[in-house]
C-alpha cells in the first residue's frame, strides 16, 4: 500500500495530546494506505514512546518512528534552548531536510483532533508548483493592524495571505529543487523578534506566491464554533467562501458539521481548562484511547500552569489599564 507520511513534534509534556490526537487521526484512516508517523524530539522518555507505540498497535496499517533532533540542534545552534527560538516551530521549515525519502509530508499540531481521514488532503495539487499547503484565513479579524509598527505595506499585503501551520501539506521536493530552506531558515533566524506567529509568518513571506489553500474543514479551529453568524465578515480573498452571503454561510456551517480536523487554538487547551468549545468531543476520545490515568496523573501541573498563564494576564491587564490611566 502507498505510504502516507506525517510528522509531529512535541515535547514531554503533550504526550497524552499526543495520544488523543494519533488514535484520533488513526481510527478514522483509510484502509487504503499505510500511514508512517514520525515523531521529531529532543526530551520524550521511553516510556511515554511506549505509550505511544501501543496506540499505534491498535491499526494494522500504522507505523510509528521517533527521531531525535540531536545532530539537527548540533548544526543550528539556536535550537539548543527554547528561550528565543521554539524547536517544534523550527523543524517544520527544515523538514525537507529531515526527510530525504519524501517528496512530501504531512505535518500537523497535536493540540487537534480528528474526526475524519486525512489521506485526500496528501494528493491535493498534484501538478501545482508549492512549497507549503495549508488552511488560509477564513474571517476577516483585522489582526494585520498589529503587524504595522515592525513590517512595511508590501509585507503585510503578502501576511493577509497566510496558512494556518497547524496542519500542513510541505512539498518536500519543490523545496529541495528550488533551494528554499535556506531561503526560510535564514529569514526566520534574522528575523524571529519581529514575527508574531513565527513560522506562518515566514512561511508566507518567504514562499508567496506558491501557496496552496487547502479547505477550511482540514483546519476547523474550535472558537469557529462560538462565532456569532450575523456578525461573520468572510475574508474576501478567501474564494472558497466566496460568492453570496447565504450561499458562504451555508458552506461555512457544514464545514463545521464535517471537519476533519479540530484544532484547539489558543491556551485554554481541552485538558488544561473548562468550558472550551468541542471539549467534550476530545474527552470522548481520551477515554478510547486508555489514557485517562495518564491525564489525570499530569492534570495538576496542567492546571498550576494554565493558573500562572491567567495571573501573568491579569497582571498586566492591570499593570495597561494603570499606564493608559496616567496618561
Amino acid at each position: 500500500m502507498q505510504i502516507i507520511p506525517i510528522f509531529l513534534t512535541f515535547d514531554r509534556y503533550y504526550v497524552v495530546a499526543a495520544e488523543v490526537a494519533i488514535y484520533s487521526m488513526l481510527k478514522h484512516a483509510s484502509a487504503d494506505y499505510t500511514y508512517y508517523i514520525y515523531v521529531l524530539h529532543s526530551d520524550i522518555p521511553v516510556k511515554s514512546q511506549d505509550k505511544l507505540r501501543k496506540v499505534i498497535r491498535r491499526f494494522p496499517n500504522a507505523a510509528i518512528h521517533f527521531i531525535h533532533a540531536e545532530e539537527l540542534e548540533k548544526k543550528y545552534p539556536m535550537l539548543q534552548g527554547k528561550k528565543h527560538f521554539s524547536k517544534e516551530i523550527f523543524y517544520k521549515l527544515v523538514a525537507a531536510e529531515i526527510f530525504p525519502q519524501y517528496d512530501r509530508v504531512i505535518c500537523t499540531d497535536v493540540d487537534v483532533l480528528f474526526v475524519d481521514d486525512i489521506s485526500s488532503s496528501y494528493f491535493m495539487f498534484p501538478d501545482q508548483d508549492f512549497y507549503f499547503a495549508g488552511v488560509g484565513q477564513t474571517l476577516e479579524s483585522g489582526r494585520m493592524a498589529s503587524y504595522e509598527k515592525d513590517f512595511n505595506e508590501d509585507e503585510i499585503k503578502i501576511l493577509r495571505h497566510e496558512i494556518m501551520a497547524g496542519y500542513l501539506l510541505i512539498n518536500l521536493k519543490y523545496i529541495r529543487e528550488k533551494g528554499k530552506q535556506q531561503l526560510l531558515t535564514d529569514f526566520y533566524t534574522r528575523n524571529f523578534s519581529r514575527l508574531q506567529l513565527p513560522e506562518q509568518d515566514a512561511i508566507v513571506l518567504c514562499c508567496w506566491p506558491e501557496i496552496a489553500y487547502l479547505p477550511l474543514k482540514y483546519v476547523a479551529c474550535n472558537n469557529l464554533y462560538q462565532v456569532d453568524e450575523d456578525a461573520i465578515v468572510f475574508f474576501p480573498e478567501n474564494e472558497e467562501f466566496a460568492g453570496d452571503r447565504e450561499t458562504a454561510l451555508r458552506k461555512f456551517r457544514d464545514t463545521l458539521a464535517h471537519p476533519v480536523q479540530i484544532h484547539y487554538v489558543g491556551p485554554r487547551k481541552p485538558w488544561n481548562s473548562f468550558g472550551v468549545p468541542k471539549q467534550g468531543m476530545w474527552f470522548a476520545y481520551l477515554k478510547e484511547t486508555g489514557a485517562v490515568a495518564d491525564y489525570l496523573r499530569d492534570y495538576p501541573r496542567q492546571a498550576v500552569k494554565q493558573l500562572r498563564r491567567l495571573s501573568l494576564k491579569r497582571f498586566c491587564g492591570k499593570v495597561l489599564r494603570r499606564l493608559r490611566g496616567a496618561r
